[in-house]
């Protein structure tokens, strides 16, 4: 299966009330278009989630690996 990646905004509601707005990343299957997983709040930095999901899609990773990749990334 191919998988298509793509960014998702959210926010976080913080413990005084206020909100975070965080980036994660949504995994689809290319064919059918269908939600397969998702990987939510990866960072309040739009630019590095958009790094990653733009690293996901030109190296084509398998949803498999998709987790491990997305926390490897993180952690550089």
């Amino acid at each position: 299966m191919k998988t298509l990646y793509s960014i998702k905004k959210s926010a976080v509601v913080l413990d005084d009330g206020n909100f975070l707005l965080t980036y994660g990343i949504d995994a689809f299957d290319k064919e059918s278009g269908r939600h397969v997983s998702d990987f939510r709040d990866v960072s309040v930095s739009k630019k590095l989630t958009e790094h990653i999901v733009s690293l996901l899609n030109s190296c084509e990773v398998e949803l498999c690996h998709f987790h491990e990749v997305v926390i490897d990334e993180l952690n550089r």
